[in-house]
């Protein structure tokens, strides 16, 4: 049973992560077939909408057996509608019930991976999120092949497949804070979450931008861009086990490497060399989760995903008012501000429970 839970959680990541990056794959279709921007904006409200409710449906659920394989009919649902309806008001519900379903599977999907992995949770926890980079990067490679509609009906069969391996889930395991000098340390993770989302989802967005103004071609752009993306992927896959071995030491190694990084950008012949930064970063969230999960329990993990929404969100809109020579210290800003909180964070772990 675990190894199907296992495979379960993979592919329910995998199609949490293509959820996450459709709308840039078909937002040219959308647009030149039935979308004005004020609807697309609507869309991206209502899936962060869903998003929020479903975080908080999971992270307040005292059972899995139902609630998760529902999580993934709710998105193959959403893609159903979407790939069948005749006008854009099809696609705005269907945001909705992608973004709950895809709540609920961000919360099960590792809350589950790190209670059936106990021994191996840092790592197992990082693979399952590198599923997430892998259904990221399908959308946009599938598009280029199918039609959106076609490739919407391809993801709902996914998504149908998943609620039956992760039907009859068990849990989720109520555990408790744990006492001593660490138990503070909540806000502290928490605080690495919206720096760690803010400077990931600022780095995706605003690169090309800096790129651009210093005159490289959108091509290559665009090429760096993938390749920060397939970064994180393979930081999850092969850094993970080593960050196993001590968590937050490892992770201050990584950060720093990734500030060096951010300074190079400082200077522009060097400036594409951005995408090592998602090498780096790959580690960070999954591992963060994993510490939460153990040091403060089930009801504790919700608010890592709220901390990654607003990270995810507050960061590229702060960046949207920067004029592009200041973007590369607006990155290095953060970028000191989480090796801060994640140092501040392994010196506090480290003093002894009284």
């Amino acid at each position: 049973m675990r190894l199907r839970l296992t495979i379960g959680n993979f592919l329910a990541i995998f199609v949490a992560g293509s959820v996450v990056a459709i709308p840039g794959a078909v937002l040219p279709q959308w647009r030149e077939g039935f979308a004005s921007p004020e609807q697309v904006a609507l869309y991206f409200n209502l899936i962060l909408l869903g998003l929020l409710v479903g975080v908080t449906a999971g992270s307040r659920s005292r059972s899995r057996r139902i609630q998760y394989p529902l999580a993934p009919v709710s998105v193959a649902l959403g893609f159903i509608l979407a790939a069948l309806t005749p006008t854009f008001n099809g696609v705005l519900v269907a945001g909705v019930l992608l973004g709950f379903g895809q709540g609920v599977i961000n919360v099960h999907g590792n809350g589950l991976t790190g209670e059936l992995w106990p021994e191996r949770r840092v790592t197992m926890l990082n693979w399952v999120n590198a599923a997430f980079g892998v259904g990221a990067v399908s959308a946009p490679v599938l598009s280029l092949w199918l039609a959106w509609r076609e490739m919407f009906g391809l993801f709902a069969v996914l998504a149908l497949l998943t609620a039956f391996l992760v039907w009859g889930a068990p849990g989720p395991v109520q555990t408790y804070p744990r006492k001593g000098p660490g138990g503070g340390s909540i806000w502290l993770a928490l605080l690495i979450v919206v720096c760690y989302a803010a400077l990931e989802g600022s780095l995706a967005t605003y690169s090309g931008v800096y790129l651009s103004y210093l005159g490289y071609p959108s091509p290559l752009n665009s090429t760096l861009l993938s390749l920060y993306w397939a970064g994180l992927t393979a930081g999850r896959l092969f850094l993970g086990t080593w960050v196993a071995l001590a968590p937050l030491r490892y992770l201050t190694f990584l950060i720093t490497g990734s500030v060096a990084t951010l300074l190079l950008m400082l200077f522009p012949p060097v400036a594409p060399i951005f995408p090592l930064i998602g090498l780096f970063y790959g580690p960070i969230f999954a591992t963060v989760f994993a510490l939460v999960q153990e040091k403060f329990g089930y009801r504790a993990i919700g608010g890592v995903f709220y901390a990654g929404a607003v990270g995810g969100t507050l960061g590229p809109a702060f960046f949207a008012l920067v004029s592009p020579p200041l973007i590369p210290y607006g990155f290095l800003t953060l970028g000191l501000l989480l090796l801060a909180s994640v140092n501040y964070l392994r010196r506090i772990d480290a003093r002894p429970t009284v």
